[in-house]
Order: structure tokens, then C-alpha cells, then sequence
């Protein structure tokens, strides 16, 4: 068993035996990364930033009906979108990205900073996923809620701001 030692302030030693869980966070927070940089790149490549032929495709792809209330207000909403809007949102999601990966190498190796950002980047958003379940409940929303909470409370367990990693403990 892969098992770290932390050392606190007073030189107390710590025993992390949830080497792996931590570095399946990591995984799970690269995979996401990843995912919304491939989906960037296939925006930026594929549509050339045109948010009405993305949605289209989708639509056509995935056999919505586009005359359907959502499909065809996704569809508005994509045709008015602005040159600068789509370059914001190409921002924001090339932003993201970099947390994530920046959270998961963090992460992966046991970092303090690492799990600070990943407590961060990820309960930011418990307050709008709470709202958005009583909103409208569905149960992929409570699951992204439970595993959301899960992941903070597991990274807050075993963060202290004073922890210091051994490196030639690892």
C-alpha cells in the first residue's frame, strides 16, 4: 500500500494511507480538463467559432427535433451569439482548463496548493448546484451535487494550510 507521510508544524507525522484516493480526484479533475480543452479545440477547429453551425450539428447528430421548445431556443440563442461573446466563452473554458490541470498535478502529487485549489475550484460551486436541485430536480443533478460535496469534504479531511509533504517520503 502507497502510503505518504505529512509533517505538521511541530514535526508530528501523519500517516496517509489515501494516497489513491487523492490521486483518483486528480484523474477524474485532469479527465475533466481534458474534456472541456478537447471540446475547445473542436470548437475553435471544426466550427470556427460559429456557435449556429455547432448547434446544428449537435441537434442533427444527436436526432433532436429541431423544432422542439429547447432545441429551437438553443438554436436562437446560438445564432445571435456575438464574435466577442464566443471569444469570451473560449476564454473562460481555456481558464477553466487550466485550473483543472493545474488542481490535478496539484493533486497528484499531494501538494498542499493542490488541494486548496481543488476545495476551491470545486465548492464554489455547491451553492449553485444546491440552488439548481431545488430549482429543478433531477437525479444526474443530485449526483453531480453528492459527488461534487464528496470530494471537498475528502480533500478538506486531509488538508491542513500548515502541511508540508516529505518528498523523499513519497
Amino acid at each position: 500500500m502507497n502510503v505518504a507521510r505529512v509533517e505538521f508544524g511541530k514535526g508530528v507525522r501523519l500517516k496517509l494511507a489515501n494516497r489513491l484516493g487523492i490521486r483518483v480526484i486528480a484523474l477524474f479533475e485532469g479527465g475533466k480538463a481534458m474534456l472541456m480543452l478537447v471540446a475547445l479545440l473542436v470548437f475553435i477547429l471544426d466550427f470556427h467559432l460559429n456557435a449556429y453551425d455547432l448547434a446544428e450539428t449537435l441537434v442533427g447528430r444527436l436526432h433532436l427535433d429541431p423544432q422542439g421548445h429547447y432545441v429551437s431556443l438553443l438554436l436562437k440563442v446560438a445564432e445571435n451569439f456575438s464574435g466577442g461573446e464566443l471569444a469570451a466563452v473560449c476564454v473562460c473554458a481555456l481558464m477553466y482548463s487550466v485550473i483543472k490541470f493545474s488542481e490535478s498535478i496539484g493533486l497528484w502529487n499531494q501538494r498542499p496548493w493542490g488541494r486548496t485549489l481543488g476545495i476551491a475550484s470545486i465548492g464554489v460551486l455547491i451553492p449553485y448546484e444546491v440552488y439548481a436541485l431545488f430549482h429543478q430536480y433531477t437525479h444526474f443533478k443530485l449526483m453531480v451535487l453528492l459527488i461534487n460535496t464528496s470530494i471537498v469534504l475528502y480533500l478538506f479531511m486531509f488538508f491542513n494550510r500548515h502541511t508540508i509533504l516529505s518528498s523523499s517520503e513519497l
